[in-house]
């Protein structure tokens, strides 16, 4: 916030993220399927801020929480308490079996390290197959997502043919993983997003373009509930002893 020149608190997010606002609400509203939105919920600051946003837009969705059997206790706790209407699942295996870290590794033969990250493709991607799901993934989190996220974004292959069909190249960009992402907000888009949907994993992201102070502006003016984890100095908040948040996270999380 900042002060004006007659004294009034202003909030920034109202001054000048309002349209941020605005076009998230667009962008889930625009998208929304028949049957509601798969929303991945971490239990995190963006997976709030997508939740809350969800309940602005008026659009049907069921929220899911993916465990892991590695998650925080804490934050376990915060989404029972605050967020009772969450999901919480267990990832299972073809045969229907549940699918831990401690499966996994003896698997693997070895733990997931920064180059062999093999847990999330088990533990937090499966779910909700054959539905059009929404992310908190923002541009502002990592190059690696700048580049292979967009407002839509086709996971699965097979949909960058059924896109080049339809779209031209400026309408779209190929993802490093090999998926598709659609680059306008549009008619034609939303037309695509319904007819491949279901075919092919789709992600809704409506907060690609937002700063980590936006998220955190919005949580604080619209009284949004964040994970205790932040309030005692985590930056992240995710899988004990993830490889990805480095030695030092990881040494603090055991300790812990």
């Amino acid at each position: 916030s900042r002060e004006s020149e007659d004294g009034i608190m202003i909030h920034q997010l109202d001054l000048y993220g309002r349209d941020k606002v605005d076009k998230a609400i667009m962008r889930l509203q625009t998208y929304e399927p028949p049957e509601g939105y798969y929303l991945c919920f971490s239990g995190g600051k963006d997976s709030c801020v997508i939740k809350a946003l969800a309940d602005m837009a008026g659009v049907k969705y069921d929220a899911h929480y993916s465990i892991s059997s590695v998650d925080p206790p804490e934050l376990v706790r915060f989404i029972k308490d605050v967020h009772p209407d969450v999901i919480m699942e267990h990832a299972r295996d073809k045969d229907g079996n549940i699918v831990t870290m401690w499966n996994l590794i003896p698997k693997h033969t070895m733990p997931p390290t920064r180059i062999v990250r093999y847990c999330c493709a088990y533990l937090k991607e499966n779910g909700g197959k054959g539905r059009l799901k929404v992310t908190g993934v923002r541009w502002d989190e990592s190059v690696r997502r700048k580049k292979s996220h967009s407002e839509v974004t086709f996971a699965d292959k097979k949909a960058k043919k059924v896109i080049e069909k339809e779209l031209s190249d400026e309408d779209f960009s190929p993802t490093p993983q090999g998926g598709v992402a659609l680059r306008l907000d549009n008619r034609e888009n939303a037309r695509i997003v319904e007819m491949c949907y279901k075919d092919h994993t789709t992600l809704i992201n409506p907060i690609i373009d937002w700063t980590t102070d936006e998220v955190w502006e919005f949580l604080h003016y619209y009284g949004c509930q964040s994970n205790p984890l932040y309030q005692c100095g985590e930056n992240r908040i995710g899988c004990v002893g993830c490889p990805l948040a480095g030695f030092r996270q990881m040494k603090r999380d055991f300790v812990r």
